[in-house]
């Protein structure tokens, strides 16, 4: 696997404290100090933004490494399934074991990175439900512990919100286009057997005399059809980091803040010697919750010019007072 040039960060920026953004719910702390990345954006000129919306199917992060590797982006149609498992042209998709939690009036989705599924239990509930999914034309296999690989058909052209944003969050407004494909009849009828089949089996008695919550359901994300185009996992020079997401997912501040400082530490202060010793540029690209934005590191060429100062900079430096401090981490995420 090549050396990555590009990083994209996702869940870098805070979630938004607005009330139409539905991960604002919980208060979140300022940007813990992150040397690297202040080093970073200093020295890096802007590439490239996207200003998106929080309710897309396809998250930022995602829409990100999916026009790093040259794909056009179409909201809820990335086939991450088939491009992992190198699988051209056929149908894929991933089913993901959640936790479906009934509230009052809604239904919660907790994601299995947060279920302590083991990989026996996997394989045991996946073994269950492979004969229920073959009679629709779709074979299971053990991608991994926390997702199942599915090849079929059916999954051409679904139209599905990607599971972090449903992770713990509630599930019944992600629904809204998956209504209008041939296949959601069939898609939806294999759910409600799932749900039906985890109820009362043996892997969930034993997780529950554990204290563990029952896998009850699944999410079907990054479905369809992969042609070729690009370069494959193993070729792609771009990696996605998702180390922040369960902790922004869980609305876990003071972990989310952490998790940044030990990125900033352990990746990107190697990262940018690295480009330092080699002298190849790099790139960054910073998610939050609405779009992102990415920074291009060219080591040999000399720093981007210092912003001007605006009125209000001005305005203290007549008066005699010390501009007010500003930093390059306070700036880029604003709006994300």
């Amino acid at each position: 696997m090549p050396e990555a040039h590009h990083l994209i960060i996702a869940y870098a920026a805070p979630p938004p404290t607005d009330a139409a953004a539905e991960p604002g719910t919980l208060p979140f702390p300022p940007l813990p100090p992150l040397p690297a990345l202040q080093r970073w954006l200093a020295r890096a000129t802007p590439h490239d933004q996207h200003d998106g919306s929080p309710w897309s199917l396809t998250p930022p992060h995602e829409h990100a490494l999916a026009r790093a590797l040259g794909w056009t982006v179409t909201d809820g149609q990335l086939p991450w399934a088939a491009w992992h498992a190198g699988v051209v042209d056929v149908g894929c998709a991933w089913l993901w074991p959640c936790a479906w939690q009934a509230g009052i009036d809604q239904i919660t989705i907790v994601p299995p990175h947060a279920l302590d599924l083991r990989a026996e239990e996997s394989a045991a509930l996946r073994d269950a439900f492979a004969p229920y999914a073959a009679g629709d034309g779709i074979e299971l296999h053990g991608d991994d512990p926390l997702r199942w690989l599915a090849r079929g058909a059916l999954f051409e052209g679904w139209v599905g919100a990607s599971l972090d944003r449903v992770a713990h969050r509630r599930a019944d407004g992600w629904w809204r286009d998956a209504g209008h494909h041939p296949a959601a009849r069939t898609l939806l009828r294999l759910l409600n057997e799932a749900q039906m089949l985890f109820h009362d089996h043996p892997v969930n008695a034993a997780r529950a005399a554990r204290g563990a919550l029952p896998v009850n359901g699944l999410w079907i994300a990054g479905a369809g059809r992969w042609d070729g185009h690009g370069p494959t996992a193993a070729q792609a020079g771009v990696r996605l980091v998702d180390d922040l997401a369960a902790p922004a997912t869980q609305g876990d501040g003071a972990a989310w803040a952490a998790a940044w400082a030990r990125l900033d530490e352990t990746l990107l202060t190697p990262w940018l010697a690295a480009a330092d010793a080699d002298g190849q540029p790099r790139w960054l690209t910073l998610c939050g919750e609405r779009g992102w934005r990415s920074w291009r590191l060219d080591p040999g060429a000399a720093p981007p010019p210092p912003p001007r100062r605006q009125w209000r900079d001005l305005w203290h430096r007549l008066r005699g007072q010390p501009r007010p401090a500003t930093s390059p981490a306070l700036d880029w995420w604003s709006g994300l």
